[in-house]
């Protein structure tokens, strides 16, 4: 047989090309195992986290730190901002994003900080430094008495002082702005209360 230069090339380079094509492919292969054992894997604890019971407020998986956002994966609610002003609109939005993210008690005053700027937020700066605002009601209530006028320090005297001076219609829109500040208390939790 006559030795070429073709000949002697392809014997003195070991690697074959079939050869390296299959080792591609097997190596791609392990990749392919190996993802979808991790895929196995996460869906397995998705399944484990969708057991947990409505309204427990976390997650089981220690490192995530953060409150159960999953009930809920389709939609997005901006938590509102506030910088000064009527804070009723704020106070009612946020309280609203609570229950629809289902924050717990604790995180409920750091999430609304977050979400104060300007003003507010450097009257939360100075409040913060005289005193220890821990619960939502407590920050709720020293920025209603800040920033709400003194016709509001006392929602009951200001529903009973509304009086009709133009129309109908403004009259009812004027007495829904000042009762939606009232908390109604049933009648007869009242009388529960007096009878003990």
């Amino acid at each position: 047989m006559v030795s070429t230069r073709h000949n002697t090339e392809v014997s003195s380079n070991p690697i074959d090309p079939v050869a390296a094509q299959l080792e591609a492919i097997a190596t791609k292969l392990e990749a392919m195992d190996t993802l979808k054992a991790d895929m196995a894997a996460l869906k397995r604890q998705v399944a484990a986290k969708e057991k947990v019971p409505f309204g427990s407020g976390r997650m089981e998986d220690a490192h995530s730190g953060f409150s159960n956002y999953s009930r809920r994966p389709f939609h997005k609610i901006e938590f509102p901002i506030f910088s000064g002003g009527d804070p009723r609109g704020w106070i009612l939005k946020a309280e609203k994003n609570f229950r629809f993210y289902n924050t717990l008690d604790d995180e409920k005053v750091d999430v609304a900080v977050i979400h104060l700027k300007g003003d507010a937020l450097d009257f939360y700066s100075w409040i913060s430094s005289e005193q220890d605002v821990t619960y939502w009601e407590e920050l709720v209530s020293t920025i209603q008495k800040h920033y709400g006028p003194p016709k509001f320090q006392n929602p009951d005297e200001y529903l009973c002082s509304v009086k009709q001076t133009g129309t109908v219609h403004e009259y009812r829109h004027e007495f829904t702005r000042r009762s939606a500040r009232v908390r109604v208390i049933s009648v007869e939790s009242n009388e529960t209360q007096i009878e003990h």
